[in-house]
């Protein structure tokens, strides 16, 4: 993937905000969904050998290449809108191991560009881990890859990360928050990242921080409960591959 891009998009692909993550430890990395060129893309970019993704079950069914590059970059199906607890289990696993795993709360692609609602499992993943959350905004993917394309066109691609957060359970008052909610909190953060007109349903920022912005807690190395960060298990997740180069 890197090269296919440093040969296509040469001078017209960005990153930006790669300060801003954790290099070691459970992450929770959002990114928007626009493209089927965005999970192979994120963690080709991602500077950690220990990225996983979820990816939707259809993916690993077709068989073929599409599995293959699936595989290839560490992604473990889930089945869409509904408890897949299998996934979830993986996903436990992973984060609680220290790994980085990559999510779309939207759970799905979005054709239409904008943001849409999320579903509530990024949410609940961040809530019940106490992990920090990483929005990735990524804009420029729809237009490169369109649906129905079978080559990239050159057009500008800009990834960028913005500063991670953590999402407690329960509010100041003691009172449950929803994983709704946190995953809201996740949208807006990748909303904040993105220009105007590309977010949607988030494009009201200021309802949306009234509503949810405060749950964000920011500082990777703070816990919303005043512990100290968790530290990985003894045992890790076996990698197919280790990416040890970082991006230019």
């Amino acid at each position: 993937m890197r090269a296919i891009v440093h040969t296509y998009l040469v001078g017209r692909f960005r990153i930006e905000g790669l300060e801003h993550l954790p290099r070691q430890g459970g992450l929770l990395v959002c990114p928007n969904h626009r493209s089927t060129v965005d999970p192979p893309l994120v963690p080709a970019f991602l500077p950690r050998a220990d990225t996983w993704s979820m990816a939707k079950s259809d993916y690993f069914e077709k068989g073929g290449f599409t599995r293959w590059v699936f595989t290839h970059y560490h992604a473990f199906p889930v089945v869409r809108h509904t408890a897949d607890r299998k996934a979830i289990r993986r996903a436990f696993e992973i984060l609680q191991d220290g790994h980085a795993l990559i999510v779309y709360p939207e759970g799905t692609r979005v054709e239409s560009g904008g943001l849409r609602v999320p579903e509530p499992g990024a949410g609940f993943l961040a809530q019940r881990k106490d992990m920090p959350v990483l929005p990735v905004a990524l804009t420029g993917t729809r237009e490169c890859f369109p649906k129905g394309a079978r080559w990239p066109r050159r057009v500008p691609v800009r990834i960028r990360f913005g500063r991670p957060f953590r999402l407690p359970r329960k509010d100041a008052e003691g009172r449950r928050i929803l994983a709704q909610d946190a995953s809201d909190a996740v949208m807006l953060s990748i909303a904040e990242l993105l220009p105007e007109e590309m977010r949607g349903a988030f494009s009201d920022l200021e309802a949306w921080r009234a509503k949810v912005g405060g749950l964000r807690i920011y500082g990777a190395d703070v816990d919303p409960f005043g512990r100290p960060p968790p530290r990985p298990a003894g045992r890790t997740l076996p990698l197919r591959l280790r990416r040890r180069d970082l991006p230019d």
